[in-house]
């Protein structure tokens, strides 16, 4: 038999959707936010006494505690002070979610494009600012009298060759 206060602790690591997963095994609405999924799950769990944690298929899941660097099993013994000792094998009770660890802001290539050849530039857009119309890439270009560039000194100084 667990205390609310118990429950509340089996309940806190659980995602929303993993809250709703055991609402729906259990026969339970998964409408609302996290903490009414929490309040409805200890009402239903302390009400049955069936606290184990459910799978999508209804079966109960294996869980291991772990309190203050020991596993369950050494907290007796005493032994070891190994957050990742778990009594069946390093890896048991892990899951994967649909829930992703990093966010992707731009796909794969992002949204740039290479044309090879004579692609006709009317019939889409194009956010290159050099793109022309024509499809020449020169089109459209003048010098002017303002330079691109601050020239400080003359090439080679202050040299000079004549020819003639």
């Amino acid at each position: 038999m667990m205390t609310p206060a118990e429950v509340d602790a089996l309940l806190k690591p659980l995602t929303i959707k993993d809250l709703r997963v055991q609402t729906r095994v259990r026969g339970l609405s998964p409408a609302g936010g996290i903490e009414a999924l929490k309040d409805r799950l200890k009402e239903h769990m302390l009400e049955t006494k069936d606290f184990a944690i459910k799978s999508e298929t209804g079966e109960d899941l294996a869980v291991v505690q772990v309190t203050a660097g020991q596993a369950s099993s050494e907290v007796a013994a005493g032994a070891g002070k190994n957050n990742y000792v778990r009594p069946a094998g390093q890896n048991v009770g892990n899951f994967i979610t649909d829930r992703c660890s990093s966010r992707v802001l731009a796909p794969p290539g992002g949204g740039s494009q290479i044309v090879f050849g004579d692609a006709d530039m009317k019939t889409g857009t194009s956010n290159n600012n050099y793109a022309r119309p024509s499809g020449q890439q020169n089109v459209g270009n003048f010098i002017t009298d303002k330079p691109s560039s601050k020239v400080h000194a003359p090439p080679g100084g202050a040299s000079q060759i004549t020819f003639g």
